[in-house]
């Protein structure tokens, strides 16, 4: 490969004719100018000589112009400056080349790139830039006329390879006042975008690749394919899985085959007398299957399987040292997992603890939902992955909030997939710290809800008022994450609440409002404002909590507001001294709380809370978090949790009792009931407007939701917005209705039994996954013409449509991308015929497409 540096002219313009050359120009010229010369002389003898050779000269100049325009005379620039970008592969498949420099091809990489970025001959002007790639791209260095990599982008890791992404990126990147130029360091093998259309993207703005090849071969491999075990079973059915190995050694090789059931090691033989925990296998050059009974299993659900091989090294000649006769461990492993059809679980969440949260629990094992003890949990028990879910039919959660001390956003995520697309039930029950004043408003939860957290704004409820203060975080990307911290908590408020931004300004030195308090609105100025903080390292906190707290100039503060409920989060390293303590006691009386976030405190304990965000805590009833020295991802979480304290007006609490009324519906949840007792407390929301939208019970004069419901997607939700135990439930708590209502909610929502007609697979085919769904009635007569469709759930947790069509009597099919590694999860709705349902089954990715391919891609490099 050879990079050139210099540029392709030393002008910086030049004229251009397109129609002909300049000789043809110049003749054309002179044969129209000699006419107009003599007669000029001629006709314009009557002139002084000045005034008749500036006339004929008028009239050659605009021959000139004619001669120049029919000749399409242009003014070129050209551009002098060169502009390189570098794309680096940092995939897990160019770990494979073993010829570098460094300790690792990517220690090589970087080294090859700030070389060149020292070379002598690079002309001054010229600009390098890198960009590095997997399933991502990122830029490491913007162009410029140096080029330092010390640390590149942070990235998550990736599982595959995406080259498209990062050639795109380069061309969105470049300026375009230079000469451009790409290299692609790249081992030709790519799992995800379309590189051809990215190639020819860069041909049609005239922009050359040049092509470094990262090449390698792996010689001796060992590679467990795939475990496969079937979708479904019943109960106390005996089955077995198969797992794949290929060997790519030209010799036989001897190893240990191990099966592990829910983490234990399964007995490989279970019906000979003992334990075979392991299977010695000789493998053969190429694919070996081995095949594993699986004793009868007595509860459904998800049963997970994983299958690990240890190849034993090659013995070689006499002497000489064993040979290995695998390269990479990452693909030693497959993982399959099978659903049992058994009885229908139930998980609750309970956020209310004690006896009391045991109250729902007994009511509905008296009316036959029986709730397993591991299936009540609280909530930092709550699966962290969808599969995991799948075990159960509904989700019951009891006063949870989001953020510290309920759901993380990925979890809340995941539940929302579960119901919307996997066909789950979902029951939400209220309490002081959930629905809007447990911070869901905004959250993807809320969206397969029934009710939206926020109330209209002719409704009379007292409002909440919150300031954030940022102090400059000094720790990897954390400016970011404050601007995150402040986002999250902007989001859960209400638009009628108000709120507020404070940072430190460097120029000035003092501290100033970024968002003036004031209400949220829709949120969109906020959020702007957020984006656009220019965030300081404040000495005190005496400024910025009495901006606060007294506002600045014509911007009024906390103490002013008509808020009911006031509250300031400060996010800061602890270095900033104490406010004194006349501006604490003004706080005090103000009844303004406040909670201080400690990250990357500087103190001689890292794992030290410094003691003046304690402090300030403490004396203003706020709460004092961390120190975050790491997982910063938590740290919106937090925000979003302090946010629900000026949330609190949501929450309408009546001593004599809020009157119910049932509204005239045919709802199952309520069949039977009587609702005559009133309740004692309900969190405010707001119907959805979808006519799907059912509201069996509301209360009070406003007519307040309390019992909603409404199938969303392939599953169902339910939400009452009152409690479930003795505090606002207590006229109905112990009561007949009690545990025949809870059981009737639960039943309704809850997903019913997949049809036993059904068979449903789902099988890798090199990059897709694909659905094979045989239909047969109770006659064993094929199930013709139905609607088939649904979604996957990606390990990237984005979720794909797909639809299966008929390809043979009683037989749909259907693909989708399987590009990464890790599960897909599958949720399917059918209809025709007289029925419908719903149906489920999964696919794990074992290995990364990167550790399929053990040779680079030769063919692809010299295409590009």
């Amino acid at each position: 490969m050879i990079v050139s540096f210099a540029p392709v002219s030393a002008l910086g313009a030049i004229l251009t004719l397109e129609f002909y050359s300049w000789w043809t120009a110049a003749l054309v010229f002179a044969g129209l100018s000699l006419p107009i010369v003599l007669l000029g002389i001629r006709s314009l003898n009557g002139l002084g000589r000045v005034r008749k050779w500036v006339a004929i000269g008028t009239r050659l100049l605009v021959i000139a112009m004619l001669v120049l325009i029919l000749g399409g005379v242009r003014w070129q620039r050209q551009h002098k400056d060169l502009e390189v970008m570098f794309l680096r592969d940092v995939s897990q498949s160019a770990e494979n080349v073993t010829e570098h420099s460094g300790n690792s091809v990517q220690d090589g990489v970087v080294a090859y790139l700030n070389a060149i970025g020292r070379r002598q001959d690079k002309p001054r002007s010229d600009r390098l830039g890198v960009i590095s790639f997997d399933s991502t791209a990122a830029i490491d260095a913007l162009p410029n006329t140096s080029l330092a990599l010390g640390t590149g982008a942070i990235r998550d890791a990736g599982s595959g390879t995406n080259v498209a992404d990062a050639i795109q990126l380069a061309l969105a990147t470049m300026d375009k006042d230079s000469m451009h130029r790409l290299v692609l360091l790249w081992d030709g093998n790519s799992t995800a975008g379309d590189i051809e259309s990215a190639v020819a993207q860069a041909s049609a703005q005239n922009v050359p690749i040049d092509v470094m090849p990262l090449s390698y071969s792996v010689q001796r491999e060992v590679v467990v394919q795939n475990l496969n075990a079937p979708t479904w079973k019943r109960e106390n059915e005996p089955f077995s899985i198969d797992v794949s190995l290929r060997s790519e050694n030209d010799t036989p090789v001897d190893g240990t085959l191990t099966v592990r059931h829910q983490g234990e090691a399964m007995d490989l033989d279970p019906y000979t007398p003992g334990e075979q925990t392991t299977r010695k296998v000789t493998l053969k050059p190429g694919t070996n299957i081995q095949t594993v009974l699986v004793a009868p299993l007595k509860s459904g659900g998800v049963h997970r399987f994983r299958a690990t091989f240890d190849p034993d090294p090659i013995a070689s000649a006499a002497g000489a040292a064993p040979i290995a006769a695998d390269t990479l461990t990452q693909n030693n492993a497959a993982e399959a997992f099978t659903f049992v059809r058994g009885k229908g679980k139930i998980l609750y969440v309970d956020n209310v603890g004690g006896a009391s949260g045991d109250m729902l629990k007994a009511a509905l094992d008296t009316e036959g939902i029986a709730i397993e003890p591991t299936d009540h949990i609280t909530p930092d028990g709550f699966p962290g992955d969808l599969v995991k879910l799948q075990d159960y039919d509904a989700v019951i959660l009891a006063n949870v909030p989001r953020g510290a001390g309920g759901l993380s956003d990925d979890q809340q995520k995941l539940l929302a997939t579960y119901v919307h697309d996997m066909g789950g039930g979902l029951v939400m029950i209220g309490g002081p710290e959930t629905f809007g004043a447990g911070g869901w408003q905004g959250s993807k939860l809320e969206e397969v809800l029934p009710v939206d957290m926020d109330i209209p704004a002719q409704r009379q409820v007292g409002k909440g008022a919150l300031v954030v203060i940022v102090h400059s975080c000094e720790f990897p990307n954390g400016n970011y994450w404050g601007e995150q911290c402040a986002i999250k908590a902007s989001e859960t408020l209400s638009a009628r609440d108000d709120i507020g931004v404070i940072t430190f300004a460097w120029s000035g030195g003092a501290s100033k409002w970024d968002y003036p308090l004031s209400a949220k609105g829709d949120g969109t100025q906020v959020t702007a404002a957020i984006k656009q903080m220019q965030v300081g390292d404040m000495p005190s906190f005496q400024d910025s909590m009495n901006v606060a707290l007294n506002g600045s100039g014509a911007q009024k503060g906390l103490k002013d507001s008509n808020a009911r409920q006031k509250h300031v989060i400060i996010i800061s390293d602890g270095d900033p001294q104490m406010p004194n303590p006349a501006l604490i006691a003004q706080y005090q009386a103000a009844k303004v709380s406040v909670s201080t976030v400690s990250v990357y405190p500087h103190t001689q304990n890292p794992g030290q809370l410094p003691p003046n965000m304690k402090a300030i805590a403490d004396a203003l009833k706020g709460k004092a978090y961390g120190p975050v020295n790491d997982n910063f991802n938590q740290l919106p979480q937090i925000f979003i949790k302090e946010a629900t304290i000026v949330r609190r007006s949501l929450i309408q609490e009546e001593t004599s009792g809020i009157p119910l009324k049932l509204t005239p519906t045919s709802n199952e949840m309520v069949k039977g009931l009587d609702f005559g007792n009133p309740i004692f407390g309900l969190v405010l929301t707001t119907r959805k407007q979808n006519p799907q939208v059912e509201v069996p019970i509301v209360a009070g004069k406003n007519n307040d939701p309390v019992l909603a419901t409404w199938q969303t997607g392939l599953g169902k939700a339910a939400v009452f917005t009152s409690d479930a135990h003795n505090k606002w439930l207590a006229g109905y708590v112990g009561s007949d209705q009690y545990g025949k209502f809870w059981s009737q909610v639960v039943r309704s929502v809850a997903r019913p039994p997949m049809s036993g007609d059904f068979d449903v697979q789902t099988t890798q085919v090199g990059d897709k996954g694909k659905i094979t769904v045989e239909a047969l009635n109770r006659d064993n007569a094929f199930l013709n013409f139905l609607n088939i469709r649904g979604g996957v759930l990606g390990p990237d947790g984005k979720s794909l449509d797909v639809r299966l069509v008929q390809t043979a009597p009683g037989v749909y099919t259907g693909e989708f991308d399987a590009p990464q590694q890790g599960t897909y999860a599958v949720g399917l709705r059918y209809s025709g015929n007289n029925t419908g349902g719903t149906l489920r089954s999964g696919l794990v990715v074992n290995d990364s497409p990167e550790l399929r391919s053990l040779r680079s891609n030769e063919t692809i490099l010299r295409q590009v």
